[in-house]
């Protein structure tokens, strides 16, 4: 099986850094040998510094943009991969295989480094260093089950890298052994992580009890036609747990939250952490950023290619109902996260004055941090952002515990809507009096649009509402744009007027809305992505029925 390839490839751990404040900025250094490395407490934190990158590099190198945020219709793709908006993607597409392939290499990874703390390390380290060592590889494998579960639904678990090299015919385990693993795998992290983090970016307790909220409330639904109460009780006092104990605020500024200068802010609680230089450093550099930036004056003249355009669909899902009954637009979130035309940024391209923006179309920001030197201390190249990625901050926690509270219930009120009402008032919208389903869709939608994250809640949703949710998916405005020079050179166009089914924005032309002659049709037989088509043919396995796995206590 492939799998097996990159795990004899992976299965030494791939670097060591200082582990100090400053251990993500450093390149990765190979010389040592592993017998004699595991020396000391020091040598045992830097081993597991390449989890944070190095591990996730082939994820994030593209895929991950696509898998989490382009099948959710955050953003489409008209030239490059419309397969991931329409839901044509074949077993053969390579950004398919390199998500396998870099999920896969995180936990191999995280595997290699437990099994070479607890076989390699001299007596000069303590019990303490090991745990937290673990615990980070521990969590680290539960976030790339967690996001693989969502992918692909029934996937391989292995916690020992050589069982299967020596025997990689491996039959697919079942769901509910994919989350029971990766509640253990959290449940471990957030025993033994530290309070505070060690060196700046690293996990703490409180990451791992975010991301075991998340695990629970996915679980309370998942194949369920009612959500579990245990779940979700146990869902909710996590969530209270880091929201009253882990110091973690809502940063004040939206915007703020995606400037290089806030990575490891106060309000996240799990990054990749990309090594910020003045070149791109691959397997540790965050390449994102040609992919997602549709103009390069933004980013002071340095080369880009913009593969995404921003979705019509989700640009009108900055639209909400006011406190007064009518439909009103946010502004703060939607800036933070797309160029529009006549937006202006006073933090980017700092040194002209700003930059403000006089097309006509729209593209990413987020993800976009300007230009090298004022804005960024240099740290912009091509193909390399300073940016982090995060995996979990305090907001996804409260709307967590929002609609843990929502459970099976129509709607809820008063305390039980007080985080979700903090989340809007940052944004600088109407506070909510009653939230439904609904209302928890499109803040998520909204709040965490082009993180790479919203097609893995809508996948819990599906599984808990299967109908609703296809409904849902298929209603979406997808491949839609008011811009013709987005629209394909043999493609026929009919227009939408205003009215209904449009409504401009107060302070831009956006209309009428062009409606592409291709139509999305998701079902129960495309919605999770299929098997790379290589792995299937060495490990037939992959499409026979799913086996459960046979957990060690």
């Amino acid at each position: 099986m492939k799998l097996s390839k990159y795990i004899i490839g992976l299965a030494v751990l791939l670097g060591a850094t200082s582990c100090g404040d400053d251990f993500l900025n450093r390149v990765p250094d190979d010389s040592y040998t592993e017998d004699n490395f595991y020396a000391s407490d020091a040598a045992v934190a830097s081993s597991t510094a390449p989890l944070y990158n190095r591990a996730w590099f082939d994820f994030h190198q593209r895929s991950i943009v696509m898998l989490g945020s382009q099948l959710s219709n955050d953003v489409y793709s008209q030239y490059g991969k419309p397969a991931f908006t329409l839901f044509t993607v074949d077993a053969l597409d390579e950004d398919l295989a390199n998500a396998w392939q870099g999920i896969f290499s995180v936990v191999t990874i995280a595997n290699s480094t437990i099994s070479n703390i607890n076989t390699k390390c001299l007596p000069e380290v303590t019990e303490r260093a090991k745990e937290i060592a673990i615990a980070e590889a521990r969590l680290m494998r539960a976030c790339a089950y967690y996001y693989a579960v969502h992918i692909w639904g029934p996937v391989i678990l292995f916690e020992n890298n050589q069982e299967i090299v020596d025997n990689p015919v491996r039959p697919r385990n079942y769901e509910e052994d994919v989350f029971e693993f990766i509640i253990r795998d959290l449940e471990y992290a957030a025993a033994k992580l530290p309070e505070t983090p060690f060196a700046v970016g690293r996990a703490t307790c409180w990451s791992a009890k975010a991301m075991l909220a998340k695990a629970y409330l996915t679980r309370s639904g998942w194949d369920k036609s009612e959500r579990d109460q245990a779940d979700l009780d146990k869902c909710k006092e996590l969530c209270m747990d880091v929201i009253e104990n882990s110091g973690a605020m809502l940063m004040e500024d939206y915007h703020d939250l995606f400037k290089y200068r806030h990575n490891n802010n106060i309000e996240s609680l799990l990054q990749m952490q990309w090594y910020a230089s003045t070149e791109m450093v691959w397997s540790t550099s965050n390449t994102l950023l040609s992919d997602l930036c549709g103009d390069s004056k933004m980013v002071g003249g340095i080369l880009v290619w913009s593969n995404y355009n921003t979705a019509a669909e989700m640009l009108m899902q900055y639209r909400y109902t006011g406190s007064n009954g009518k439909d009103k637009w946010e502004v703060i979130r939607r800036d933070a996260t797309f160029v529009t035309p006549g937006v202006h940024y006073d933090y980017i391209c700092m040194a002209d004055g700003g930059y403000t923006y006089d097309g006509t179309s729209s593209f990413i920001k987020k993800g976009v941090p300007g230009c090298p030197d004022d804005d960024n201390d240099g740290y912009v190249s091509l193909m390399n952002s300073p940016l982090n990625t995060y995996i979990v901050r305090l907001a996804d926690v409260y709307l967590t515990y929002t609609e843990a509270c929502l459970g099976n219930k129509a709607s809820i009120s008063g305390n039980d809507i007080k985080y979700f009402n903090d989340v809007r008032r940052r944004a600088g919208i109407d506070e909510a009096s009653v939230v439904t389903l609904d209302d928890i869709i499109r803040e998520r939608r909204v709040e965490f649009a082009m993180e790479y994250q919203n097609w893995y809640y809508m996948i819990d949703l599906y599984k808990w509402k299967p109908e609703k949710m296809l409904q849902y998916l298929n209603n979406q405005y997808r491949l839609y744009t008011w811009d013709e020079l987005a629209i394909g050179e043999n493609q026929e166009v009919k227009f939408i007027s205003k009215g209904e089914d449009w409504k401009t924005y107060e302070d831009t032309p956006y209309g009428p809305l062009i409606v592409p002659t291709t139509k999305a049709t998701i079902t129960a037989n495309n919605i999770f992505m299929p098997y790379p088509e290589t792995d299937v043919i060495q490990n037939p396995l992959l499409k026979a029925e799913p086996e459960h796995y046979k957990f060690n206590d």
